[in-house]
């Protein structure tokens, strides 16, 4: 019982979130196609990409990772997690969203990875919310969430 509880408290949190960021409109511009690459914000501020040699210990230097595109400028992806940003940093991306230009970010409807196969997506709120229903339905011991299920969610 109180795990159910638990769960419908913590959707109605992210939903309620969600919502809110969805309803202010000011300095918005709604759904653009950005691409550039995933940067650590301290590298992006020096015009530079994150080095290649030692990147792991770098990242975990990293407060955060933008979205830097060809000609320098950079955007937060404010709704991104942070474990999503570092797993494809320095790779090409393709990011849909609304931008807030007050704060320089991106409210991130689909982060987009390119690929062998051209680019696929790798996070979105609708993939996040699915996987956190089924974790939290079921349980992580049931073996709910294999790697074949959480590629359905892209």
């Amino acid at each position: 019982m109180q795990r159910s509880q638990l769960h419908s408290g913590q959707r109605t949190t992210v939903v309620a979130i969600l919502g809110m960021l969805a309803m202010l409109n000011t300095g918005f511009v709604s759904g653009e196609t950005f691409t550039g690459r995933l940067n650590g914000l301290r590298c992006a501020e020096d015009g530079q990409f994150c080095p290649v040699e030692n990147l792991d210990a770098h990242l975990s230097f990293e407060q955060d990772f933008v979205l830097q595109q060809a000609d320098g400028e950079y955007y937060f992806l404010s709704n991104v997690p942070r474990d999503t940003k570092v797993r494809h940093v320095r790779k090409k991306v393709k990011v849909v969203g609304t931008v807030i230009e007050l704060y320089r970010s991106i409210s991130v409807e689909s982060l987009l990875v390119d690929g062998a196969d051209g680019y696929r997506e790798v996070w979105s709120p609708a993939a996040q919310l699915k996987a956190f229903d089924q974790i939290f339905s079921s349980g992580w011991k049931d073996g709910s969430t294999t790697s074949e299920q959480l590629g359905e969610l892209r």
